[in-house]
């Protein structure tokens, strides 16, 4: 499997009936590299305040303890409706002139934030975009 890429991994029922859907945005190659801890915080804020701020159903927004990606718990199950979602996202990053919440109020370690970085990814990301749904022979799938 080849980064970047977003793909459904899991689908839980819920005693309402309902479902919720994990997706990973894979973002670095698993064991072979990682993002930096200021990047992942950064992306983090990002993604958790834009995704949810932008589509209710978009529960939250985690960073993968190996910082390779992130996972997203979400109601939306169609891969076109989740990759328009990070696309947007995505390109409201590049127009931030600061991280959501990066101040001693509202985070736990403030100074450890890179937007720059965070903008490097999301552009990154953007570019390949085309990418996204196809993780390779090894991946599996829901």
């Amino acid at each position: 499997m080849s980064p970047p890429y977003l793909r459904l991994t899991d689908r839980r029922k819920t005693s309402a009936n309902g479902d919720i859907y994990v997706w990973h945005l894979r973002i670095a190659q698993p064991n072979v590299s990682s993002i930096t801890d200021q990047v992942m915080h950064s992306m983090e804020h990002f993604l958790g305040d834009y995704m949810c701020a932008a589509e209710p159903d978009v529960i939250t927004v985690a960073p993968m303890g190996c910082r390779t990606g992130f996972y997203i718990a979400s109601t939306i199950e169609k891969f076109d409706d989740m990759s328009k979602l990070l696309a947007d996202v995505l390109g409201s990053m590049l127009r931030a002139t600061d991280v959501p919440h990066a101040n001693v109020v509202q985070c736990g370690w403030a100074a450890n934030h890179s937007l720059e970085g965070a903008q490097n990814i999301a552009s990154w990301l953007l570019d390949r975009r085309a990418d996204w749904a196809d993780p390779g022979p090894d991946a599996l799938e829901l």
